[in-house]
């Protein structure tokens, strides 16, 4: 506490958390609720900084390590502020961020957003043969579905995931929201989210029927693009709009560098995944009440 303020108030912290899951359309989520006059999303859409230590796993879009600096990313005249780093559900890649999130924003709410696993598994792939490096056959990269520190797999075990932040965070600060549902009925779905944020349910925008990071816009980037796509680079287009920025780059990267084949998977592998998921796709089903009609498992 300073001056009688919460400390995430008095510190300029977030208040809340879109904590993934990746390739689930946390960057079009980020991009809607910054649209709301009484929300403000951090500077930086992934920051990380709840992440811990690279510990061997490097942030391809960098990390924000000193709280300071953290600090900077949030504006405290607005009182509902927010971020979305994906890292934040990757256990056990990145290890006790709610332990690090309680012990500075101990009333902190949460955003999760899931979809499908086995389609989410296939777009982390996908994505990590546009922007990681990644040059493995589908297959090869899942050859081993007991590795817990599977980039492709872990992402996807949604109910260990939302398990280790109800260990430290009453139940009523967790929303969770299938991609489906923001796909196909999206006002609808954010109207839920405005209300579990306490703003104003009633806001709308033209710019809530645009999607962000489609899986059809993946290329083939070379080493090291990523990071040159990150928030540092975007400080000297800043006076671009965004979405004039997205279609310059799409335009540019479509000469530049070719699309990434759609994966193949065979119905060996899918059968795999499916004997993986289910425990996990059934607990969480049981923890949030939501039926997921549209998945495969």
């Amino acid at each position: 506490m300073q001056h009688g303020l919460p400390l995430e108030i008095a510190m300029a912290l977030p208040t809340f958390f879109i904590i993934g899951a990746a390739k689930t359309g946390t960057t079009s989520l980020y991009y809607y609720l910054n649209q709301h006059p009484q929300i403000q999303m951090s500077a930086n859409k992934e920051p990380n900084f709840f992440s811990g230590p690279e510990n061997g796993i490097p942030y391809p879009m960098g990390r924000v390590s000193r709280l300071e600096d953290y600090e900077k990313l949030f504006d405290p005249a607005i009182s509902v502020r927010g971020e979305a780093s994906v890292g934040y559900a990757n256990h056990p890649r990145r290890q006790h961020v709610p332990e690090r999130i309680k012990k500075l924003v101990p009333t902190a709410k949460f955003i999760y957003l899931v979809r499908d696993p086995i389609a989410r598994t296939v777009s982390q792939y996908q994505h990590r043969v546009a922007a990681e490096g990644e040059r493995r056959s589908l297959r090869e990269a899942l050859s081993d579905l007991s590795d817990p520190y599977s980039p492709c797999i872990c992402p996807s075990l949604y109910a260990s995931q939302f398990d280790l932040y109800m260990h430290h965070f009453p139940k009523e600060r967790m929303l969770v929201i299938d991609q489906a549902e923001l796909l196909t009925d999206r006002l609808s779905t954010l109207r839920q989210i405005f209300t579990f944020l306490s703003v104003d349910e009633g806001i709308d925008s033209l710019r809530f029927d645009e999607e962000l990071n489609t899986s059809g816009e993946h290329r083939v980037y070379p080493s090291g693009y990523t990071r040159l796509r990150g928030p540092v680079a975007r400080v000297p287009l800043r006076w671009i709009p965004p979405r004039t920025r997205r279609s310059l780059r799409r335009s540019v990267e479509r000469i530049l560098w070719p699309s990434v084949e759609p994966a193949t998977l065979d119905d060996e592998l899918r059968a795999r995944l499916e004997e993986l998921y289910v425990g996990e796709v059934e607990r969480l089903r049981v923890l949030t009440g939501k039926t997921f009609p549209t998945w495969s498992i």
